[in-house]
């Protein structure tokens, strides 16, 4: 074809019947093969209230044990010992674990390192609850939804900040 057989085609064209058919394949393998998440909204919304920490410090992921394995028996949370997920950042370590409660709700154990008090909030499209922790650096988070996202946000006490730790530490969000 030389270079006058493409005029008139392309972008600047209108769509014909067979461009919408080929439009509506190209859809059903997107639907199909890559599709939107259903909680993309909520990842959004935590991606956003992130940004609006100034000073904040985002803590990795360095260890998740949702799945523990004992013998040839795989212990999911709920059953038998409780899976931890670790958050680490420069300066501190965050453990997390969720414990199925009787209400059919989630309890979140954690401990903070290094050890002092620390001011914790938890994100949720459910709300935000909060809690403090001791001078060892545990706290513990209730009646939170099971199976929905959340962010913890810690805040050192001015003590720890003045040795050197960030204002704000945000976890990632991940799903009790």
């Amino acid at each position: 074809m030389t270079r006058s057989e493409y005029d008139g085609q392309g972008e600047s064209g209108p769509l014909d019947s067979c461009d919408r058919r080929i439009m509506t394949v190209i859809d059903a393998l997107h639907k199909r093969d890559d599709p939107i998440p259903e909680d993309l909204d909520e990842r959004v919304l935590f991606a956003l209230e992130l940004e609006a920490e100034l000073d904040a410090r985002v803590a990795s992921i360095s260890q998740n044990d949702l799945v523990l394995v004992r013998g040839e028996a795989d212990l999911a949370v709920g059953q038998g010992d409780p899976a931890s997920i670790t958050f680490d950042c420069e300066t501190v370590t965050v453990m997390v674990t969720p414990r199925p409660a009787a209400t059919g709700e989630v309890r979140l154990d954690g401990w903070i390192g290094p050890e002092g008090t620390y001011e914790v909030e938890i994100r949720s499209p459910e709300g935000t609850k909060r809690a403090s922790s001791d001078e060892t650096g545990r706290f513990v988070l209730e009646a939170l939804p099971h199976g929905q996202m959340f962010q913890l946000v810690i805040r050192p006490d001015e003590v720890l900040q003045r040795e050197g730790l960030p204002a704000v530490v945000v976890t990632p969000a991940v799903r009790l």
